[in-house]
């Protein structure tokens, strides 16, 4: 008997192969047949008629290294079809540390990704120190998603030479084989490969005092040399942010990791961005002539409608003040709202601002718009207008008028940025048709009080598929699960294939919907905390290793998610490989 069949579907198999019907035979969590089943074969028959069946959604890059341990589906990864997350992406992340590191590496998860520091200290319960100890303390969460990690070179640069160390100056002979021995190790306990940023000191993800992350400043040589471990065991990936457009151009490191390890490389990153026409074409073009070289490199892509929503209750206002790096003290909302009235602060925040340095991200200041406006009458007017447009009438910066609005509420009036990435489907359309773009990018647990991405497979269906005819569901599924698992080493995901993993979506291409134009709150976080969500709708199922783990956007009591590679498969395919190789 199969455990589960899918009866009558339509298959959209992830490899481009044109689309067609077919009953699914799942035994054990693999797909063991397609074909022709009759439902007296299963012990439970889902019917699929008039529905796509397609492989579930990887996403190579997100930040739920923490959330995992509070919400095993990796919302709002889980419920838009993505059944594998990679984490430890761009160097953060929680291990190896020692005791006495714990409390920075928070702060710097927190200043870097904006996850509170409140939820990682009331959740993580630091029972590991190790790469492999994390690992394995990882397996023991239950998941309702498959989950792999990136050894994070920030952390293991602060383990192995401390940091001040890591921050000013390269490593030592013998530092670098320590690391090097502590990626092996890493990767013999199932780790993904290495995840790190470079972009010197224009990464706007520092650490808690304001200070670059070691990775951005480390020396090149050095992090080509702990790459090159890659290739000397032969498995793994690298992930690298090094190019933002208009920022930093350090693109050249990615081809410098391919040629001291011939292993694949993930280059972020390729986005369209309403304020900079075309901006990703000089880094497509370039990944092109890579290619063209035999170099494997690959660029994530960011083309989803992205806008954050703010108020200053969760705002970052370090920069300058020393006393409030310190880990004993963070800034309270008084302390903020202070601050924001003292117009020595406005002086220094109007003389640095320069709306260039947010053309990749929020935009300018002047295009924000006043969403909410608590309990002030008097400015309920202003809602739904400009920052730019009400300091234009009173003669005032834009800034000031986000710190006055922020000092009359009590820090609770809201604020949304413009729909800056993704708002021109025609450069989403461009970048995705690229055979060397990765889908996904959803940066999902991280920045949650700010933004929301995992809702990024769920709108390109729909923009680029269904609504805009820019691609067919053949190609965007392939984009979406076969290609990224493939580059991630998983050999058996991605596709719904004989022998793979049964981790599949089933839905009606009518019913998704990824239209809305503004997050809600949820207070569903560690003590009643809240995030930004973003509401979609039209998964009639997931599943995830077989076993069912959303019905029509509701989560069931399934955890079925794996800490991926697989090790005990990984072995069984290379004692495989080597016995046909005699």
């Amino acid at each position: 008997m199969f455990d589960l069949l899918i009866k009558s579907g339509t298959i959209i198999d992830g490899t481009t192969f044109p689309r067609y019907q077919a009953d699914i035979g799942i035994r054990n969590g693999v797909i063991e047949k397609i074909g022709r089943i009759e439902p007296s074969e299963a012990q439970k028959v889902i019917d699929a008629t008039g529905k796509v069946v397609a492989p579930g959604h990887v996403d190579c890059h997100t930040h739920y290294d923490a959330q995992i341990h509070w919400d095993p589906y990796c919302s709002n990864s889980g419920e838009n079809g993505v059944t594998t997350v990679v984490a430890g992406n761009c160097g953060f992340g929680f291990a190896p540390c020692r005791p006495q590191d714990r409390e920075r590496a928070m702060l710097m998860m927190e200043n870097t990704e904006q996850v509170p520091y409140e939820q990682m200290k009331a959740e993580l319960p630091w029972t590991w120190e190790s790469f492999p100890e994390w690992l394995e303390h990882l397996r023991s969460l239950p998941k309702g998603v498959n989950f792999m990690m990136y050894i994070p070179l920030n952390p293991l640069m602060v383990y192995v030479m401390g940091i001040d160390a890591a921050k000013s100056r390269s490593a030592t002979p013998d530092e670098l084989s320590q690391m090097k021995q502590l990626i092996r190790e890493a990767m013999d306990a199932g780790a993904a490969g290495i995840g790190l940023s470079h972009l010197q000191d224009k990464n706007g993800h520092t650490d808690y005092d304001g200070t670059p992350m070691p990775t951005d400043t480390m020396d090149q040589q050095d992090a080509i040399e702990l790459c090159r471990t890659l290739g000397e065991i032969g498995r793994g990936t690298i992930q690298v942010l090094s190019y933002v457009p208009g920022l930093c151009d350090m693109k050249q490191l990615a081809a410098d990791f391919f040629d001291a390890t011939q292993r694949p490389v993930i280059l972020n990153v390729a986005l369209s961005t309403a304020v900079m026409k075309e901006c990703y074409r000089p880094l497509l073009d370039w990944v092109d002539e890579q290619w063209k070289q035999g170099r494997q490199i690959f660029v994530q892509s960011f083309v989803q409608r992205s806008w954050n929503e703010f108020n200053l209750i969760d705002l970052n206002l370090n920069d300058g003040i020393p006393e409030w790096r310190a880990i004993s003290k963070l800034p309270t909302v008084e302390e903020k709202l202070a601050l924001i009235a003292d117009e020595n602060h406005r002086a220094t925040m109007r003389a640095k601002y320069d709306p260039t340095q947010l053309m990749t991200g929020s935009g300018a200041i002047e295009d924000i718009v006043l969403t909410a406006s608590g309990d002030v009458p008097e400015l309920e007017p202003l809602v739904g207008r400009r920052l730019g447009d009400i300091a234009e009438e009173r003669g005032v910066h834009a800034l000031d008028v986000l710190f006055d609005t922020s000092i009359a509420t009590n820090g609770w009036a809201n604020f949304q940025t413009t729909v800056n990435s993704g708002a021109d489907v025609c450069e989403a359309a461009d970048i995705m048709s690229s055979p060397f773009v990765l889908a996904g990018s959803s940066d999902g647990g991280a920045h949650s009080k700010f933004y929301c991405g995992g809702h990024w497979a769920t709108e390109l269906l729909c923009t680029l598929g269904r609504d805009g005819g820019f691609m067919s569901l053949e190609e965007l599924h392939y984009h979406f699960s076969y290609q990224p698992a493939r580059v991630m080493g998983l050999r058996d995901r991605g596709a719904v294939l004989e022998g793979m993993a049964a981790d599949l979506l089933i839905y009606a291409i009518d019913d998704i919907d990824a239209s809305g134009e503004s997050y809600e709150m949820r207070f569903d976080q560690p003590q009643g905390d809240w995030r930004r969500y973003f509401v979609t709708s039209g998964y009639h199922m997931i599943i995830v290793n077989g076993e069912i783990t959303f019905v029509d956007g509701v989560p069931n009591d399934a955890r079925p998610g794996k800490i991926l590679p697989d090790m005990g498969a990984l072995v069984d395919q290379m004692m495989l490989a080597a016995e046909a190789a005699e």
